[in-house]
Order: structure tokens, then C-alpha cells, then sequence
């Protein structure tokens, strides 16, 4: 049995925002089409035009399980399919927010310690066994246990059960290559994420350090001459993905699909060279009603001869653009000190710093 891990503490210190009053929806020309009645683009959105925008997008949504329900052709499935995406869109375009309070700067102790236990052995057949499982504490909770991922290996071939990793999650150049897999500390939101947008963040399958982990999870790797081919199923979503490494350069992409339509694709490539890493990654996430949210994240680093790397990234969505800067200096033994500063799509300031140590 393997006993590694790591912990990390220091500060971070987030940002805060002002107030903001409530911003009413201004029409579309789609989102004017769809009301009627002499309205258009530029007018105001009423309580009116939002209940008529509603049930558009509800009559849409009926039609196009009406359409599958009954096996229609694939051409009248798609026009519905489109009319609930273009329904969606009007009501994202033409919404508008409401007030906010004020929000105060935060200075906050950070920390984590994990422990992980990995067992394994060797059948007479040459067919490998192993379970993982981690003992996690963050900052002043209480000692968390997860559940185990259970697991067996043959010729290139792994089966894994219960916690499993899943295929975004598994995507090489999906996170940073630094202590803390994004910036400073302890990743600071990690913004630089392909796949974390203003739509929503980690929602795909993930092992869960704290949790039970994905419900009947199973995935299946293939790892053969630099390719490797990845699937996975779940209570709620499936998933398949592939990588191909040449040299110090890799391709990825994956996209996971969950029962109730959602879906999120990744796709990345990456080099490492003599002194560094490059990464480009793409990400999309797509809900159910269809409404799409993509984001571009261009990252890298360099290690400099004295003990010293730089890193940093920068990534761009309809919601703004975010960028993150950090420095990790060895201080031998295992440890690091680690320092960065994010800055969100929604112009918020994130600061972290700390020790960094593994064992």
C-alpha cells in the first residue's frame, strides 16, 4: 500500500463588488418577432413580453418532445430541435438582471490537507487490482473520507468502478500544470478552465475527494503507442473521449452528455519543452434548452534556472475575458511557495499565497 498527499495553507483575498440596481430586459429583433404586436428591438422587456417569450419557448420544448416521442423524421425533429434553440436565445438575449447588494473584499485563511491510499496487486493472470480512496480536510472542517474507486489493469487496458475519474475530468491540458492545477495557492476559482464559464462551473463527472463520486460509475481506458481512448457511464450522463501524444506535443478532446440534454465538450492540445508548457483548450457547455456557452483558455509556464516559474493564462467568453499571473519558487524538501492573481470575466480581483508541500 502507497500513502501520498499533499497540504497547502496561506491566505486568499477576493475582491468584492459594488451595488448594482436591477437593469430591465431590452427586446431583440428575434425576441420582438416572437411578441408581436407592433413591438421592437430596442423597447422594453414588460412582465407581459416575458410571460409571451415563456410560453414560446414551452410551446417549442412540447413540440420537440412530441416530435421524438413519436419518432418523427429527422428532418422534423431538427426543426424543432432548432426552434427550442432559437426560443431560448431570445429569452438570454433580451433578459435583463436584477439589483444586486454590495458585496465587501475578503481576506480568508486557506488550507487543505489530503491523504491518499492507493492498494494493489497482481493476479497470477497478470491482471492488476487496485482501490484509491483520500482522507481530505479543508480549511476548518472536519476530517472527510470519500468513496473508494476500485479498479483492475490488463495489456493497456483499465476498468475502473465507483469514484471514477470521467473523461473531462481525464482531458490532458484541461488544468494548469502548477502545484495547485490552476493559479497561486489554491487554483483561485480556476478561471482558466475551458469548461468553467459564466454558465456554470465543474459540472461534469469528477472523482470526488469529499463525496460518495459519481452513482454507478464505470469507465473504460485504452492506452496503447501513444493513443488513449476513454469512456465512461454513469446514473445520469456517458461520455467518450480520446488523447494522442507525439513527442512532448498532445491532442485531446471529450464531451459528456447527461440525460436530461446538457452536454459539455473539451478539446485541447498542448507542448511541453525544454523549460516549459504551452496549452490551448476550448470548452463548451450547452444546456438543456440548448443555449451554448463557449470559452477559449490559452495557458502556460516557464521554469527559470533559479528554482523559480512563472505561469499564467488568459481566456475569453461572451461573459468577458479572464487572466491569471502566478510565480512558484522551490524551496527544496517538497515545498514551494506559491503566489497568484486572477482576474474573472465578471472583473473581480483573486489573490493567493502560501506553502505548497507534498509527502
Amino acid at each position: 500500500m502507497k500513502l501520498s498527499g499533499y497540504a497547502r495553507f496561506g491566505a486568499v483575498w477576493t475582491e468584492g463588488t459594488p451595488a448594482a440596481a436591477a437593469k430591465q430586459g431590452v427586446h431583440t429583433a428575434a425576441s420582438a418577432a416572437i411578441v408581436g404586436g407592433g413591438v421592437a428591438a430596442g423597447d422594453a422587456v414588460t412582465s407581459a413580453h416575458s410571460t409571451a417569450l415563456i410560453n414560446n419557448l414551452t410551446a417549442a420544448q412540447a413540440t420537440a418532445a412530441a416530435a421524438a416521442h413519436s419518432q418523427a423524421s429527422a428532418a422534423a425533429l431538427a426543426t424543432a430541435n432548432a426552434a427550442v434553440t432559437a426560443a431560448a436565445a431570445a429569452i438570454a438575449a433580451s433578459a435583463g438582471t436584477a439589483a444586486t447588494a454590495a458585496v465587501a473584499d475578503s481576506t480568508d485563511v486557506a488550507s487543505r490537507v489530503r491523504f491518499q491510499l492507493d492498494a494493489s496487486t497482481t493476479t497470477d493472470a497478470g491482471i492488476g487490482l487496485n482501490v484509491r480512496q483520500r482522507i481530505q480536510t479543508e480549511e476548518n472542517g472536519t476530517n472527510d473520507t470519500n468513496g473508494a474507486r476500485f479498479g483492475l489493469t490488463y495489456n493497456g487496458l483499465s476498468l475502473n468502478v465507483g469514484n471514477i475519474n470521467g473523461v473531462i475530468e481525464s482531458t490532458p491540458n484541461l488544468y494548469m500544470n502548477t502545484n495547485s492545477a490552476g493559479v497561486g495557492l489554491e487554483g483561485n476559482g480556476f478561471h482558466s478552465l475551458a469548461t468553467n464559464t459564466a454558465a456554470g462551473s465543474f459540472g461534469w463527472t469528477a472523482y470526488s475527494s469529499g463525496g460518495a463520486g459519481a452513482t454507478n460509475g464505470v469507465e473504460v481506458i485504452y492506452s496503447m503507442s501513444g493513443i488513449r481512448l476513454h469512456a465512461h457511464s454513469t446514473e445520469t450522463s456517458s461520455a467518450l473521449g480520446a488523447s494522442y501524444t507525439m513527442g512532448d506535443i498532445t491532442v485531446a478532446a471529450g464531451k459528456e452528455e447527461f440525460d436530461g440534454g446538457a452536454s459539455i465538450t473539451l478539446v485541447t492540445a498542448g507542448m511541453n519543452f525544454s523549460n516549459g508548457w504551452v496549452a490551448l483548450a476550448w470548452g463548451e457547455n450547452e444546456t438543456a434548452a440548448g443555449v451554448k456557452t463557449d470559452k477559449t483558455a490559452l495557458k502556460g509556464g516557464v521554469n527559470l534556472a533559479s528554482g523559480t516559474s512563472v505561469y499564467g493564462f488568459a481566456a475569453s467568453e461572451k461573459a468577458g475575458d479572464a487572466l491569471g499571473v502566478g510565480v512558484s519558487y522551490d524551496l527544496g524538501g517538497g515545498a514551494a511557495f506559491d503566489a497568484g492573481y486572477t482576474k474573472t470575466a465578471a472583473d473581480r480581483g483573486i489573490v493567493s499565497a502560501g506553502i505548497f508541500f507534498t509527502f
